[in-house]
């Protein structure tokens, strides 16, 4: 678990309210703002994962303020877990309440998610259309992925370890993307990203810097 600070928020999301963290860098805003999603609550994800930590760090590096979220059914976020069918959902409703905050800039609004949260960003990404889109260890089990609606950039981050996330479906998904998606392969990386959390920090908070 990591310990970064960060303001508790409630989160409207149709009739259930989600619980989140804001994190705010330092200086004056209005600042560029990044929503981060948790993995699979059922193996044990949630908002306070290294991983989501990692990306809330490079997120404060590059002086983007971060939201993170616990989806429905987690922590004390209202609801029930569905299994991927409502939780695009609560993607967008974070989005829209991190664009609404005065410390923000609403026009430059990213979205980040790692493993199930990944895949839940890319789904919601075609409705919110984010200032750009960084997906770490995205899932590809389910077979052919599409690649998101919108000219945003999009990061692809995974490791060459990772047995749920596999290289070769994630260039196909990059080359269908075409120019606005960038792919990194991390060596020795497995899908936990143990120990190697600031080769994710550095990778993220590069993209960040470029959008």
């Amino acid at each position: 678990m990591d310990v970064i600070a960060g303001r508790d928020v409630a989160i409207p999301c149709g009739d259930i309210t989600l619980e989140g963290l804001l994190h705010l860098p330092d200086g004056a805003g209005p600042f560029p703002g990044i929503v981060v999603c948790h993995p699979h609550p059922q193996y044990g994800g949630d908002m306070y994962n290294n991983v989501v930590g990692a990306l809330v760090r490079a997120a404060l590096d590059s002086s983007f303020a971060a939201l993170r979220f616990n989806f429905r059914g987690v922590g004390e976020s209202e609801g029930t877990h569905a299994g991927g069918r409502a939780e695009p959902d609560d993607v967008k409703a974070a989005c829209a309440f991190l664009a609404g905050q005065p410390e923000i800039d609403s026009g430059r609004v990213a979205l980040a998610g790692y493993s199930f949260g990944a895949a839940m960003a890319l789904l919601a990404s075609a409705d919110v259309s984010p200032s750009g889109l960084a997906l770490v260890s995205l899932p590809t089990i389910a077979g052919e992925l599409s690649p998101p609606n919108g000219a945003f950039p999009l990061l692809l981050v995974s490791g060459d370890r990772d047995e749920y996330s596999d290289t070769t479906a994630l260039a196909n998904l990059a080359e269908a993307a075409g120019e606005r998606a960038r792919l990194e392969v991390m060596p020795g990386v497995d899908h936990f990203w143990a120990g190697s959390d600031d080769r994710l920090i550095e990778t993220t908070a590069a993209f960040l810097r470029a959008l």
